[in-house]
C-alpha cells in the first residue's frame, strides 16, 4: 500500500513538472522573438517550435481537467493566456469569412516560385498556371528571375501571351524579386538590397510604388531574405530526427546536431536581424499605405519578423486565417514562413494558401479593401 502511494506521488511530481516546464517553453517560444539573436541563439530559435509547444500545452491542459485537477490546468491556461498576442499570429481563430461584398477589392499575391521548376521543360508551369488563374492585381515573385529573364523558361514561355496580357505592367525581375502587375508603377529609388552570402549575392529587398484603381498611391515591399543556410547533409538530418531515427544520447549525433543545426541555424538569425534592420528603415521611409510581403525565411513572432512588422502593420493571415498553417512544405520542414504585412488606409479581408506542386513554398493570397 505504501508503495503505490509513494509511486502515485511520484508520477504526480513528473507531471506536475512536465506540466511546469511546458509552460515555461510556451512563454520562451512565444516571446523569445523579443531577444536579439546577438544576445543568445536560443529563444529565438525556440519561436520555430512554438506550434508544437502550443499544441502540447493544450494537450497537458486537457489531461489536468479530465483528472479533475483544476489547480495543475491553470499553470497551462496562465501560460497560454500570458502568450496569447504571439499565439495569435501563428494560429489565428477567424472563423467566420467577413462580408465585403459592397466594396471595391484588390487581391495581392506572394510567391515564392522556386525558379518555375525550370530544370523541368516538358510541362507548362504549374506555378505560373495557378498564378493566371488567380487572377490577382498585383503578384509579387520571389526566387523568379535567378539565372534568366523569367518569360524565357522553357515551361513559362507558352503562357507569355496570357501573361502580357494580363499584366501589361511587369518586371524583368531584380535578381530573384519579380513583379506582376495590372496597374503602373515605378521601382522606388535606393529601394533594393543585397548581400554577400557564401560568396553569392542575394538580393532580399525591392520597393514599388503603385498607381492604383482611384488614383489611391500603394508601395509594395518585395522580400526575399536569406535562406537558413543548410545544406543536403542538414536536411536529411533534421528529416531523420524528426522522424526518430537519430540517437541524440550519442555525442557524435549531438556533436553533428550542434553544428549543422543549431550553430547553422543561429548564424541565420544573427544575419536576419541584420536584414530585418535595414528592411525596416526602408519602411520608416515609405508613405503611409505599405505593403510588406515575401520570403521572410522566419516564423512569425521571430525577431526578424517583429522587427519588420513593428508596432505599426497588421498580417493578414491573422487577421483572416485560422488555425496553424505552413508555406514551406520541403525535407519535413513545415513551417510559415512567408508573410504578406500591411499598414495605412487599407483592410485585410480575406487570405488563403493553396497547395500548389513544383516549388518548396505555397502560395499566399490576400484580398483588401480601401477604407
Amino acid at each position: 500500500m505504501e508503495g503505490l502511494k509513494l509511486g502515485k506521488k511520484t508520477l504526480k511530481a513528473v507531471l506536475l513538472f512536465i506540466t511546469a516546464l511546458m509552460a515555461i517553453l510556451m512563454l520562451m517560444s512565444a516571446w523569445g522573438g523579443k531577444v536579439n539573436p546577438n544576445k543568445g541563439f536560443l529563444f529565438p530559435m525556440l519561436t520555430l517550435g512554438m506550434p508544437i509547444v502550443f499544441i502540447a500545452n493544450l494537450v497537458i491542459m486537457v489531461l489536468w481537467l479530465l483528472f479533475l485537477r483544476w489547480r495543475y490546468a491553470l499553470i497551462t491556461l496562465a501560460a497560454l493566456l500570458l502568450s496569447w498576442s504571439p499565439i495569435s499570429t501563428v494560429c489565428p481563430l477567424n472563423v467566420f469569412a467577413k462580408n465585403y461584398d459592397s466594396y471595391p477589392t484588390f487581391k495581392v499575391m506572394s510567391y515564392n516560385v522556386a525558379n518555375f521548376d525550370y530544370t523541368n521543360q516538358d510541362k507548362p508551369s504549374k506555378p505560373m498556371r495557378y498564378i493566371l488563374d488567380q487572377d490577382a492585381d498585383l503578384v509579387l515573385m520571389q526566387e523568379g528571375s535567378q539565372e534568366r529573364y523569367f518569360l524565357t523558361v522553357p515551361n513559362v514561355i507558352s503562357m507569355r501571351e496570357e501573361i502580357e496580357r494580363k499584366y501589361p505592367y511587369h518586371s524583368d525581375g531584380w535578381r530573384d524579386l519579380v513583379i506582376l502587375s495590372k496597374y503602373p508603377y515605378s521601382v522606388v529609388p535606393d529601394s533594393a538590397f543585397e548581400t554577400n552570402s557564401n560568396n553569392n549575392v542575394m538580393v532580399y529587398a525591392k520597393a514599388f510604388d503603385i498607381e492604383m484603381h482611384g488614383g489611391k498611391q500603394l508601395r509594395v515591399i518585395s522580400l526575399h531574405l536569406r535562406s537558413m543556410g543548410m545544406d543536403k547533409e542538414d536536411k536529411d538530418l533534421y528529416s531523420s530526427l524528426t522522424r526518430n531515427e537519430v540517437n541524440v544520447n550519442n555525442r557524435k549525433n549531438l556533436k553533428r546536431i550542434k553544428h549543422s543545426l543549431y550553430d547553422k541555424l543561429g548564424r541565420a538569425f544573427v544575419r536576419h536581424a541584420q536584414e530585418a534592420e535595414i528592411v525596416r528603415s526602408l519602411i520608416n521611409n515609405s508613405p503611409s499605405n505599405v505593403i510588406v510581403c515575401g520570403d521572410f525565411n522566419e516564423a512569425p513572432s521571430s525577431y526578424c519578423y517583429r522587427t519588420i512588422r513593428g508596432d505599426d502593420f497588421r498580417d493578414t493571415f491573422q487577421d483572416c486565417g485560422c488555425g496553424f498553417t505552413y508555406t514551406f512544405n520541403a525535407n519535413r520542414m513545415y513551417f510559415k514562413i512567408d508573410h504578406i504585412l500591411y499598414r495605412g488606409e487599407m483592410e485585410a479581408v480575406d487570405w488563403h494558401r493553396e497547395k500548389v506542386p513544383d516549388s518548396d513554398h505555397y502560395p499566399q493570397v490576400a484580398t483588401f479593401i480601401w477604407k
